[in-house]
């Protein structure tokens, strides 16, 4: 019967186990808890064995006395039989025959006792086996977790850094496009304001040499604001 109830036992708390270990995303708080309740069990099974050895104990204890029944039951047979009472001597045998027959009885229980203590002794050592060599796989998969996990902040790290610059050079080129744009539009209308080339198209032909010198004072500093503000932007 023991061995059965030991295997539903264990069936159980496995499952239970199990259902509870899915509720854990980190896999170092499913190993701490398995752990926990490894030890739990230890601990239930070492009470086990605690109570059915002190039962044990107790049904010796009975059988002491009532051994020490028997013997003085056996001994007031004898005397009642020196005495002429066999009348007595016989009373004093049927109780001895009925202790005699708890005697049997309480051998065979014990007997039943220590055999299902041997097996909770069994049962505790391959526990306690298998607790350490569970704390042992247990630390040594923790620590590989977390070796992994730094690992993988550190590619991740790295990555992030990777895209940063991508974007970053991305940037710097496209503010270097336009800059350039603008210092070649720049040296355009300069060489065009120099010239009096199309700039003077567009002048009335009124307008004296003073005018178109300030004109070209007026164009290249809006030129250069603009140019300003193009360089902030592309910095921003």
């Amino acid at each position: 019967m023991l061995p059965g109830f030991w295997e539903r036992l264990k069936t159980s708390i496995e499952a239970k186990l199990n259902k509870l270990l899915d509720n854990f995303e980190d896999p170092r708080e499913q190993l701490d808890y398995a752990y926990d309740k490894l030890v739990q069990q230890l601990h239930d099974v070492e009470m086990a064995l605690s109570r059915a050895i002190t039962a044990r104990k107790k049904l010796e204890f009975e059988l002491e006395r009532i051994d020490e029944k028997i013997e003085d039951l056996d001994d007031k047979a004898k005397r009642a039989l020196k005495a002429g009472r066999e009348d007595l001597a016989r009373k004093a045998l049927e109780r001895k025959l009925v202790l005699v027959r708890q005697k049997k009885i309480l051998e065979e229980r014990i007997a039943d006792m220590k055999e299902d203590e041997e097996k909770l002794l069994e049962v505790r050592d391959k526990l306690k086996t298998k607790i350490d060599l569970f704390k042992a796989k247990k630390e040594q998969l923790k620590a590989e977790y977390e070796a992994s996990k730094a690992q993988v902040e550190v590619q991740e790290m790295v990555t992030g850094l990777s895209e940063d610059f991508t974007s970053a050079a991305e940037i710097i080129e496209r503010a270097e496009d336009k800059v350039n744009e603008m210092k070649a539009r720049a040296a355009a209308l300069d060489e065009l304001v120099a010239t009096g080339g199309a700039l003077d198209v567009l002048e009335p032909e009124e307008k004296d040499e003073i005018e178109r010198e300030l004109g070209k004072i007026e164009l290249q500093s809006e030129l250069e604001e603009e140019l300003r503000r193009l360089k902030e932007e592309v910095g921003g």
